[in-house]
């Protein structure tokens, strides 16, 4: 019972993580799409958002599948008829008294719990290859995380520059205001003094024309530069939005598979895992050395197979891994929840890429409808990508 407590334990652990991690909401924003370069860039990311979302249903939707078949044959195992079950239950009782008698013999104590060497033992030809995915995803997920804190960074930078820029800008129409009504009153002042004094005041009044002069060009001047700022401070923060985002789909379908993979092997991470392989094997080892106790679990592993074939159930070499759920009820319902959670995580996996394809379809319809005038260039790049909407 430690294992369960340890499982759900784990549990809470991922789920307070999930809490914390970045908004896996994706940032969409109109952009200013005046090139060619720019159009078919935000197509070509939204046909990578399909495209990557696609293959990840597909990967899920296979594993679903084996996942929902191990339950339909524990509904089969559960349905036995009573001679069956009963020569089942005989069997497997024979089989746990020999592996107890095994595990006498060799006189060791795991460091690893029977579910986690269970966990283990149908993917003994695959471990390896597992190991190293998950450490592989593992890597991954510290790049994509120090990817999304240097474009949150960026994006941060940039919306302090948008801000910078627009206060010029209005700081900018304030002053040419405030030069313009002293003009103004300038003139005024010189036409009275003019006209009560009878002073000569051509030359203030040329100079004060030139002065004008020159600060309105100078003001047009700065107003085009910074309307020049503000596009270039835009476009770079549409490009930062669009890299955001692909990062966070990343973030997202790689946490999902190492949650799944985590679930798979009941362990932490990829460290945990070798360290059960290697004990793993270690018990292996020890237990080749008692050939005749071992010749007698095949015997009996095999006939338990055999009997369960003939009963109809699909994948009944599994169950020579999983002797105890055959015997104890509790132990079945444990195996019956944990292939559920896998299949909970591995449909929440299916329904988040299936939300991400449609919602990045949306934005190319939209896409699509805002720049009609340019559809041949976007279909040539949704057929160069293999997309149909």
């Amino acid at each position: 019972m430690g294992f369960f407590r340890n499982l759900f334990q784990r549990k809470k652990n991922r789920e307070t993580e999930a809490q914390n991690r970045p908004e896996d909401k994706l940032v969409l924003r109109d952009g200013i799409y005046s090139t060619p370069e720019e159009r078919a860039g935000f197509v070509k990311n939204c046909c990578d958002m399909i495209n990557e979302a696609k293959r990840q249903q597909f990967e899920a939707k296979k594993e679903y599948e084996v996942v929902t078949a191990y339950l339909a044959d524990i509904q089969k195992i559960d349905l036995l008829p009573t001679q069956a079950k009963k020569s089942i239950d005989d069997m497997a009782r024979k089989l746990l008294a020999l592996n107890q008698e095994r595990q006498k013999m060799q006189k060791i104590t795991p460091k690893i719990t029977m579910a986690q060497r269970l966990a283990l033992e149908p993917y003994e030809d695959t471990i390896l290859e597992e190991i190293r995915k998950m450490e592989e995803q593992e890597n991954y997920l510290q790049v994509i995380n120090s990817d999304i804190r240097h474009l949150e960074s960026e994006k941060a930078s940039l919306d302090f520059e948008l801000q910078e820029v627009m206060e010029r800008d209005e700081l900018g129409k304030k002053m040419l205001k405030a030069a313009g009504i002293f003009i103004i009153v300038f003139l005024a002042f010189l036409f009275i003094l003019q006209e009560t004094a009878k002073k000569n005041v051509q030359l203030p009044f040329v100079f004060t024309i030139a002065f004008g002069i020159i600060v309105i060009a100078y003001f047009y001047f700065s107003n085009r530069k910074n309307q020049y700022d503000l596009k270039l401070a835009e476009l770079k923060m549409n490009r930062a939005i669009q890299l955001l985002n692909k990062v966070k789909i990343k973030y997202v379908n790689c946490t999902n598979l190492l949650d799944y993979l985590y679930e798979k092997f009941h362990v932490n991470n990829a460290q945990e895992l070798h360290y059960h392989w290697q004990e793993y094997m270690r018990i292996v080892e020890e237990e080749r050395r008692f050939k005749k106790t071992a010749e007698s679990i095949d015997f009996y592993t095999e006939e338990i197979i055999r009997e369960l074939k003939k009963n109809g159930v699909s994948d009944a070499a599994v169950w020579g891994y999983q002797i105890e759920a055959l015997v104890d009820p509790k132990e079945m319902v444990e195996v019956r929840h944990r292939l559920n959670v896998r299949r909970q995580k591995l449909r929440q996996r299916i329904d988040y890429n299936n939300n991400q394809e449609e919602m990045a379809r949306k934005s190319l319809r939209a896409f699509r409808e805002r720049h009609v005038a340019y559809d041949s260039e976007t279909l040539l790049v949704l057929a160069k990508n293999e997309v149909e909407l």
